[in-house]
């Protein structure tokens, strides 16, 4: 069964800014990075704490540059990374990739923030759209994304009926606003 695929076309961002006590990082390459990564990713989006998952997922990433790409936030109080995703070009076609976010801090606008963020960094290379893929698990995740501006894309799946299952994703989130369907295309 594929994952659920969502689009945003390049309309105006709705900024949303960390709140009070959290910054965004950027990924220096250290080890200590890495491990956060590891551990933010861990049994949601890998199924190990194994390097070789950052490596495959971020460093072998087509079009995607660490340094550049890949972004973290910081609570400032401890230090602790609590929050990661990257925002990669491919040419016209922005891709966020691989958002995570320790529960601890979830339901307190981080995951709109880094959204709103990985959008601008997409504008400023000159992505015209931007894409995602998601779970149909994942609500909290695919609420962000609607409210961002993300809109269903129905991709052929022979194994499901994806219409199907973006409709009970939309009824299982109780989701009132209107929602536009677009075919892959």
């Amino acid at each position: 069964m594929k994952q659920l695929h969502m689009r945003r076309d390049g309309r105006p961002i709705l900024s949303r800014q960390l709140p009070a006590g959290y910054v965004f990082v950027s990924y220096s390459g250290q080890k200590e990075q890495v491990n956060a990564w590891l551990e933010l990713c861990y049994d949601t989006l890998i199924p190990e704490k194994d390097a070789v998952w950052f490596e495959r997922s971020i460093v072998e990433y087509q079009d995607l540059i660490p340094p550049r790409d890949l972004f973290f936030v910081q609570q400032v109080s401890s230090g602790k990374l609590v929050a990661t995703t990257a925002a990669v070009c491919h040419g016209a076609q922005g891709y966020v990739h691989m958002v995570a976010a320790d529960p601890c801090v979830r339901g307190k606008g981080i995951g709109h923030a880094m959204l709103a963020h990985s959008l601008e960094q997409l504008a400023a290379l000159g992505c015209t759209h931007t894409v995602l893929t998601t779970d149909d698990f994942r609500l909290a995740a695919i609420k962000t994304y609607l409210d961002a501006g993300f809109c269903p894309v129905l991709v052929p799946d022979p194994e499901s009926d994806m219409k199907a299952r973006w409709d009970a994703v939309l009824e299982a989130l109780k989701y009132t606003r209107p929602v536009t369907y677009l075919s892959e295309e």
